[in-house]
């Protein structure tokens, strides 16, 4: 049987982690999270995750930091989702090109769009 795929989720917020964690999981993928933006970069550097789930706004740096800063260690090409509440923070990911996903989740949608991001679970 093949190893689950890793999907990296980063929430300033404990329970958005945990409810993410917990939905992922059932759903046949590995999920590691992080409480910051940098944490999560010093994690998906280890060991590239297969996705990342990442707020937009968080108090150490936001979701745009962090895919940034991804590209500018080479790794560019793991999928990258910004979680966010606003229209900012859409628009950023548009003009990154990245996917965005709405909070609060819609979890059809949600596992949907992880679906599509990292086939094959």
């Amino acid at each position: 049987m093949a190893e689950p795929k890793q999907i990296l989720v980063v929430d300033d917020d404990e329970d958005t982690r945990m409810v993410l964690q917990d939905l992922l999981e059932l759903n046949g993928y590995a999920v590691r999270t992080s409480p910051d933006a940098r944490r999560a970069l010093e994690s998906a550097r280890e060991a590239p995750p297969a996705l990342i789930l990442v707020d937009y706004f968080m108090p150490d740096a936001d979701g745009v930091w962090v895919v940034e800063q991804l590209r500018s260690a080479g790794l560019g090409k793991v999928p990258v989702v910004l979680t966010t509440g606003s229209n900012e923070g859409r628009d950023h990911a548009e003009r990154l090109g990245v996917r965005s996903m709405e909070k609060p989740f819609d979890v059809s949608r949600l596992l949907e769009l992880v679906r599509t991001l990292v086939p094959d679970a």
